[in-house]
């Protein structure tokens, strides 16, 4: 049984489609998931703040039977919010495709869904973090080697610096288990789990080429990692959700985690806004 077949359907919608519906449906709520500082400089009129990493907390403001049109940067966050609020049981969920940046009249953006579908309902504690550790692994090699080769030498910082994040994550996922069982868990090879699928379960490939994002612009690299963080923040719980004891408190104390890392990569984010 994969994950997969518990989530819930989420239409995404382009720039042109939900100007319609917002002309459309008088009832419509808007939720903009960035941060202050990207709401501050440019929003689609009429939306609310739900910072992606708050939105657990704020979303009891608002209204689950009426239709909600939820939106970012360039789609990638605003796409886990709506499979978010469908989860908890949102009748009308729209993602606008591309985020702010297509409602501005970007295109350079493809489809973006959630590959949800590493975990299996009779997995080990064992072999959950074998799991988890593997996507922290390749998120982190992913940003070590993006350090190395982009030219912008501040787009190099961010990715070093976020190779550091997905290092700390390694370690706690280890320091949840025993040195023993670790190492029967971190076995597996990089044939054996391929490295290019990180954090969310959808290759980083895969992230980048759906999200459009210019490896050579900090805020868009951070945006990145935002979607990710918030991929896997939602992978966790809704794991969890299908999980009994200790697997179930492993899974809940990694969204928890997740949770966590996204408010770091906001705060991030916010200094990025500062210095545009």
């Amino acid at each position: 049984m994969r994950w997969m077949q518990f989530l819930t359907p989420v239409k995404s919608i382009d720039a042109e489609q939900a100007r319609k519906v917002l002309t459309e449906e008088p009832e419509l709520q808007i939720v903009d998931v960035r941060q202050p500082g990207e709401y501050e400089q440019g929003h689609i009129a009429g939306a609310r703040l739900m910072p992606i990493g708050q939105l657990g907390d704020m979303m009891s403001e608002l209204d689950g039977s009426k239709p909600t049109l939820v939106y970012c940067a360039i789609g990638g966050r605003s796409r886990v919010a709506a499979q978010m609020l469908a989860g908890k049981g949102f009748e009308k969920i729209l993602n606008l495709s591309g985020g702010f940046k297509a409602w501005n009249g970007w295109t350079g953006f493809g489809e973006y869904e959630l590959g949800l579908h590493l975990f299996t309902e009779s997995m080990t504690l064992e072999q959950t973090l074998a799991v988890a550790y593997d996507m922290e692994s390749a998120l982190r090699e992913f940003y070590e080697n993006m350090a190395e080769t982009v030219a912008d030498p501040q787009a190099g910082k961010v990715f070093a610096l976020l190779a550091a994040v997905e290092l700390k994550h390694q370690q706690a996922v280890a320091q949840r288990m025993a040195g023993e069982d670790v190492q029967k868990a971190t076995q597996k090879t990089a044939k054996d789990t391929p490295a290019a699928v990180p954090e969310g379960g959808i290759s980083t490939e895969d992230h980048m080429h759906r999200m459009g994002v210019d490896l050579e612009n900090p805020r868009e690299i951070v945006d990145f990692a935002m979607a990710v963080e918030a991929q896997a923040m939602d992978l966790y719980s809704r794991a969890a959700r299908q999980a009994q004891g200790e697997v179930r408190e492993f899974l809940e104390q990694m969204a928890e985690d997740e949770k966590k890392h996204l408010q770091h990569l906001g705060n991030l984010m916010d200094r990025l806004q500062e210095v545009v």
